[in-house]
């Protein structure tokens, strides 16, 4: 069966950090003074030429697919066992994707994902497929004309049988067509459903999974009303300077007059309409952020309950190799998805996995 490396790309290689490939290039004996690009490309043709030691198959293998990327989970209705999704591939693929590489004519790449191949994974309940497909189309001047220059990316998906999840590593916009494709390479013997419980969930409901802190969420305001009448706006406004008075002069008359003011104005036979939901209606997004757990903020504590969050970035610690340090994630709690900011490592992704998703 295909080995990871017999699966890594130049542009694999390329996305690493300087730093991550001079650790690779010195367990290959390569010289790791050279600047990055020489680097991946020294560090490629000896992966794909060379006789590989166990330590530097280690250094790369656990770093190659772990870098800047956003990844979104689907559950497997069906689960199959290793033997049985790399089968399944193998029949469907056209051509022996566990034992081969497709080579592929970049000229013939298109929108639709294309299978390049499958290998086993870091662990025994794992197997990686990779597929190529057309990402966009940029334009280069040459000469006196303008060429077109298609741009294609390498899409990343994991399957995890022992818990009959789907990974896919990649654009967002993306993974809905990468997943179909996986459930054509598997006869349409599985339906495939998007991981989206824990999203739908408080965003700070997954840093605490992850023993984090919540550094930043971007939200929607649940909207009350559509629009304000001048009279109703200039009832909030006054409300807000009335209580700037009152902390100044402790002069309560014109408080209650603006409080009396704006409860004839929003009040319904259901209730008055909370003044946090009156102040937020009419904005687009609402954003806050800070060094640390903005949930202790007051303001964060007063807006929360009136907010969609739409976004959030959350550190948490994570140890590996007994050295503890500060990762950061993005969470979209509307694409249903997680980026991982930094170059991070499989153990990483493993954790993330394993106390969010699973």
């Amino acid at each position: 069966m295909n080995e990871i490396k017999d699966l890594v790309f130049p542009q694999d290689f390329f996305k690493l950090p300087k730093a991550a490939l001079s650790e690779i290039a010195t367990e290959l004996d390569i010289d790791s003074s050279k600047n990055k690009n020489e680097l991946a490309l020294d560090v490629f043709n000896q992966i794909k030429e060379g006789e590989i030691h166990q330590a530097a198959l280690d250094s790369f293998e656990g770093k190659v697919f772990a870098t800047k990327t956003s990844v979104t989970w689907y559950r497997i209705d069906n689960t199959l066992t290793q033997d049985e999704f790399v089968n399944l591939i193998r029949e469907n693929a056209g051509f022996n994707a566990s034992e081969e590489v497709f080579q592929v004519n970049e000229e013939e790449v298109t929108t639709e994902p294309q299978l390049l191949g499958l290998c086993e994974g870091h662990n025994e309940n794992d197997v990686i497929i990779r597929l190529i497909y057309k990402d966009s189309v940029r334009y280069e001047p040459r000469g006196t004309t303008i060429r077109a220059v298609s741009k294609t990316s390498i899409a990343t998906v994991y399957y995890d049988y022992s818990q009959g999840i789907i990974e896919v590593r990649g654009d967002t916009r993306k993974s809905k067509d990468i997943a179909i494709k996986v459930a054509e390479l598997l006869n349409q013997r599985v339906n495939l459903e998007p991981i989206t419980a824990i999203f739908e969930q408080e965003i700070g409901d997954i840093a605490d999974c992850l023993s984090g802190e919540l550094l930043e969420a971007k939200s929607k305001p649940q909207h009350y009303f559509e629009e304000f009448t001048v009279e109703e706006t200039n009832s909030v406004i006054e409300v807000l300077s009335a209580l700037d008075s009152y902390i100044e002069t402790k002069d309560s008359e014109i408080l209650e007059a603006s409080l009396q003011q704006i409860t004839d104005s929003f009040g319904h036979e259901n209730g008055i309409v909370p003044f946090a939901a009156l102040v937020l209606s009419g904005m687009e997004t609402v954003g806050m952020q800070g060094n640390s757990e903005i949930r202790s903020l007051p303001l964060y504590s007063y807006l929360d309950p009136y907010l969609n969050h739409q976004n959030g970035f959350i550190k948490f610690p994570f140890s590996e190799r007994n050295v503890e340090d500060q990762y950061t994630i993005r969470v979209g709690m509307t694409t249903k998805s997680v980026v991982f900011v930094s170059q991070v490592s499989e153990s990483l992704i493993d954790y993330v996995r394993e106390n969010v998703i699973i």
